[in-house]
């Protein structure tokens, strides 16, 4: 699916775009245009190819591949026509998920790429920019926006694993010998790892944008205000991985004595075994001796 948003006279107007015709339709007759896409098909991926003037085959690997996170400061010679981040939408259901999320900016156009999983993102990015004053609806503040919404919504990841750190505390309490326990704490502690990769490449988008130094992107104030608040977010959002590594850490260590414990209690009741087979034999050797005599 394609659509495609533009701002006429001040006013918010979107369209499906189904065929390449269209597309150029819309483009010649605008000066800037956010056109957002999800679940393409063959037709649909070599119409927005077409847009940024790439092969069909590169917007493939965008589209379906790239769900790391990760953004790339382009050079104007490497990315001569459009500059690209993606910044994946985190999904936490007993385990960390990342839903592919691309955007891309290229002279005139914001073009995101994504799976329908965001599509409330978009929603709530819209509603913003429809309560803006129309001289505030500039693109940098759709961009700014869009990616604080990612920023809240991977926030509510934070919540979930907060709660399965606690309850894997009790848990380690409770039997600090259970096995499933500490394969529970080192798959949680990768998805912690990749959290932190992309909170930290979020970061460096953050501080690039305020910088200026992003190719095509200029803030607006009211972008400015947005964007330092996500910085905010961000790094709120670090120390609260910082801070769940450390809990499992703990959890870890308490294990650790747990089985400290446990081969204690086995040299013990060894030794203890080892003396009462001592006596015995002894005993059998008097006894034989006593026999003898």
């Amino acid at each position: 699916m394609i659509r495609v948003y533009t701002v006429k006279n001040k006013e918010l107007f979107e369209a499906d775009v189904r065929s390449k015709e269209e597309m150029d339709n819309i483009v010649a007759n605008v000066k800037r245009a956010w056109v957002d896409c999800w679940d393409l098909n063959d037709k649909e991926t070599m119409i927005v190819s077409r847009l940024l003037g790439v092969d069909a085959t590169t917007l493939d690997g965008i589209e379906n591949g790239t769900v790391r996170p990760t953004y790339a400061k382009c050079l104007d010679e490497e990315c001569p026509y459009y500059t690209w981040i993606s910044t994946p939408v985190v999904e936490f259901a007993g385990e960390l998920k990342l839903h592919p999320l691309s955007i891309i900016l290229k002279e005139r156009f914001l073009i995101t790429i994504r799976s329908g999983y965001s599509s409330r993102l978009i929603e709530s990015t819209l509603r913003t920019f429809r309560a803006l004053e129309p001289e505030e609806r500039k693109p940098s503040v759709i961009l700014s926006k869009l990616v604080h919404v990612i920023i809240d919504e991977n926030s509510g990841a934070m919540v979930s694993i907060r709660g399965l750190i606690d309850k894997i505390e009790e848990e380690a309490l409770e039997n600090p010998r259970k096995k499933v326990i500490t394969q529970s704490i080192f798959k949680l502690k990768r998805g912690l790892a990749t959290l932190h990769q992309l909170l930290w490449a979020e970061k460096e988008l953050f501080s690039d944008m305020n910088l200026g130094v992003i190719r095509q992107l200029k803030l607006t104030k009211e972008a400015k205000l947005i964007v330092d608040d996500a910085m905010d977010d961000v790094t709120r959002e670090l120390d609260f991985v910082d801070s769940y590594n450390r809990s499992l850490d703990s959890v870890l260590r308490l294990q650790d004595l747990g089985a400290i414990h446990r081969v204690e209690t086995n040299l013990v009741f060894l030794t203890i075994s080892l003396v009462v087979l001592t006596i015995i034999l002894i005993m059998l050797e008097i006894a034989a001796r006593l026999a003898g005599a």
